[in-house]
This record gives structure tokens, sequence and C-alpha cells, in this order.
């Protein structure tokens, strides 16, 4: 791959270092040809990925309602089990990563997929002999997010080499499939698990998604594509490992602007998801239907994100794109705080649309840079290290929401969660990012 003379002058000191073997082109050429066929690996990879990704959607709305219609849990309980299986996420993102950075991944992810379709599998049998209890859910819930953090930085890290080296843009595309599937599980793996629970029981139907983590195991079996083996490290310890993912993040210039724009997102998607309902239905006194079609334009613009995410990198240039949808979520920050006084309905909800495009673009815009700047033998705790990073954010916005909210109320709660937006485009403009671009030589 060619690097532009003007960007000569220019070598991240991090990614040079790590000795990259992926370069970075200037977005003044721009690439307009199609990208490259995936590998026929890569369905199989796919296919595994909508069983895996829709089961877990299905199984966050499938536990509780086993836990409210089978034990009689309330509020609190329904709570505690949320809390327990997004703790994981939070305390092991960075270990996952730096131990995935040293063992072959996709054993992992089959070792992953068996060991939830074990867990989801035992909710049903206990119920059906009635010796389930709220222990044992919490326990499948809290292994269940263990097996999830393991399964999906595996499955981040892996990509790069199941598509294999070549034109940059067959990962931008590979990214994008994955990305509109994370979207439509988001969005439908809910509605889904509500629809067929309502057809049978919340047990059967965690039934089907044990059966669908075993089906995405069978899957990732039958990838032919060897792994590239772990070489040329010198085994540390986790501690250092671990230490030397942060420095790498930290350092280089692009993976610190994804992080802190990835951040100002989630604190501000996840502070305007805890303040909406109280706004709307409390205070404009909206329908819960007139709530759920607000909330339902997010994913719809979730799922275009996705879908765009590959088409828009090609014609503007990856850097750019990202930069421009940054400042054109802008205007959102002062949208949505104003819903209904005196912005209309409409308005705002297209404004949340736009927002939640964004979400879905940088799943796979963003997603692909990381991949393209961070050596291999680094992928692994560089996804676990934007993952601990990304949950923080989201668990930082609702709780400053709360607090916020509680003092002065949700609109105000909801301003200070979108100010957040204002600033989104800023790390990258202040960042290499905005003169790069994903295309091959």
């Amino acid at each position: 791959m060619r690097i532009h003379r003007s960007l000569n002058r220019w070598r991240p000191a991090a990614a040079g270092a790590e000795g990259s073997a992926m370069s970075i082109q200037h977005a003044s050429r721009r690439g307009h040809d199609a990208a490259p066929a995936l590998p026929r690996d890569f369905a199989r990879y796919l296919v595994a990925a909508v069983a895996a990704k829709w089961g877990f959607n299905i199984a966050k709305v499938a536990v509780p309602l086993v836990a409210i219609t089978s034990l009689g849990a309330g509020p609190g309980a329904a709570g505690a089990l949320a809390a327990v299986g997004t703790a994981p996420f939070l305390l092991l993102g960075l270990p996952a990563g730096a131990w995935l950075d040293r063992v072959a991944r996709r054993p992992i992810m089959i070792a992953m997929d068996l060991a939830r379709f074990v867990l989801i599998g035992s909710v049903p049998i206990a119920a059906a002999a009635s010796a389930l209890t709220m222990t044992q859910l919490w326990v499948v819930v809290f292994l269940n997010g263990v097996a999830t953090v393991f399964f999906d930085v595996a499955m981040q890290s892996h990509l790069p080499d199941l598509v294999g080296p070549g034109n940059q843009r067959r990962l931008v595309a590979a990214n994008g499939r994955l990305g509109i599937v994370d979207q439509m599980a988001l969005i439908g793996g809910p509605a889904l698990a509500g629809w067929l629970i309502g057809l049978s029981t919340a047990a059967a139907v965690l039934v089907a998604t044990a059966l669908g983590y075993l089906w995405s195991a069978l899957w990732i079996r039958r990838v032919e594509r060897p792994e590239p083996p772990r070489v040329g490290a010198v085994r540390r310890s986790l501690v250092a490992e671990v230490r030397e993912g942060l420095s790498f993040v930290r350092r280089n210039h692009t993976l610190r602007a994804i992080a802190v724009a990835g951040a100002l997102v989630n604190f501000a998607t996840a502070g305007t998801v805890a303040m909406l309902p109280l706004l709307l239905v409390q205070q404009l006194h909206w329908s819960e239907s007139q709530l759920g079609l607000f909330l339902g334009a997010g994913g719809v613009g979730g799922l275009l994100g996705a879908f765009c995410g590959e088409r828009l990198s090609r014609v503007l240039g990856a850097g750019r794109s990202v930069l421009a949808i940054g400042l054109a979520i802008t205007p959102a920050s002062l949208v949505l705080p104003l819903v209904g006084q005196p912005v209309p309905g409409l308005v705002a909800a297209s404004a949340w649309a736009l927002v939640i495009f964004k979400v879905g673009f940088d799943s796979v815009v963003l997603m692909s840079f990381r991949q393209h700047v961070t050596p291999s033998r680094l992928l692994g705790r560089v996804n676990g290290t934007l993952r601990v990073m990304f949950s923080g954010a989201l668990t930082l916005g609702a709780a400053t929401a709360a607090f916020v909210g509680d003092y002065a109320g949700p609109r105000a709660a909801t301003g200070v969660a979108c100010a957040a937006l204002a600033f989104v485009w800023v790390p990258i403009l202040r960042s290499p990012m905005r003169q790069q671009t994903l295309d091959a030589s």
C-alpha cells in the first residue's frame, strides 16, 4: 500500500513501533471501485454472528420474564439481573483482550458459544423441574455475560485474519455486514422475544436461544481458513500486557480519537434513553406507543447507518465521512432536549434517528479503522480496552442523567447528556483520521 506524499511527515509512533503492515492513505485518493468479494468463510462467520447476536438480545428479555413469571420477581430483582449481566463488560474487558492476544481466537469463540448453550439451556430445564431459583438466574446471567465478553472481543479481533490481506475495503465491507446484524438484533431481538413469548412461554424461547448458540458454534467450526499463529510476542504477565494495550490506545492518535468520540456518543445516548420515558410520557403526556415510535426511529436510523457506512466511507473518504457525520449530529444536542417545547416531536424523532444513525455508522467505519491501524498481536487488547471505555461511558451517562434528573428534572438531564453530542466531531478534527481513508493500493 502507498502513502500520499503529503502524509510522509506523519508517522504514528505507536503504529510504527508495532511494525503494523498496514499503512494509511490520504483522503484525496478516493476509491470508487466496488469492494472485492468476501471469502466464502465469511458467510459462515456471518451466520454464526446472526445466531449469537440475536440470541443475546432475545435472552436479555426472556430471562427477566422467566424470573417474573416463574419466581414472582419484582422490579428490584429484575434490575439486579440487568446489572449482573452488564458487570462482566466492565470487569473483564481488559484481561479478556490481553488473554485473547495470546491464544487462537476461533476455538475460544466456539467454547464460549457452547458455554452459553449450556448456561441458557439450564434455565428452562430447571423451570420444568420446578427447581429454578433466583440464585441460578444470577449465576447464569453473570456467566453468560462473561462468555459474551470473550466471544465479542474474539470476533472483532479475528475478523481481519478471516477476510485476509488485500483491499482494505474488504474489511469495511465485512464490518458493514456485521454491523447490520448487530443493529437488526438490537432492534428486532427484544421485539421477537416478546412476540415468541406471547405465543409460548419465556422458558420455551430460552430453549430456542440455547440452540441458537449451538448453531453458532457449529458454523464457526465450519470455517476453513487457518488462523494465523500468535508468534513473535514475548510472554509476560497479564497485567503488563493489559498495560501495553492501554498504552497503545493512548499513544495512537487514531485510536485515541475513536475512544473519545465513542465515549461521548455512548454517554449521550445512555443518558438520553434513561430520560426519554420520563420526559415524553410523564411530562409531555405522550402515550407509550408514541414513545415506542420515537425510540423506533432511532432503531431505523441505526440500521441505515450500518447499511450506508461502507458506501459513505468510499464516496467521502472514511475519515471525512466520520467528521461529516459528527458535525451533522451536533444540532441534535440542541433539538432533543427541547422536544415538545418548542421542537415538534417529529423533528426531535428525526434528530434521534440521526444520532443512532451515527452509532450504526461507527460500528462499521470506526471498527474498520481500529482493526486497520492495530497490529494483530494487539487487537484483542485494543478491542477489550475500547469495550471497557465504551461500557463505562454508558454507565456514567445513565448515572449522570439520573443524578441531574433528580435535582433539575428530565429535560435538564437530557440537555446535559446531549451536550456531549456537540463535541463528537472535535477529537476527529484534531486527529489524523480526518485525512485518512481505508482504500487499498
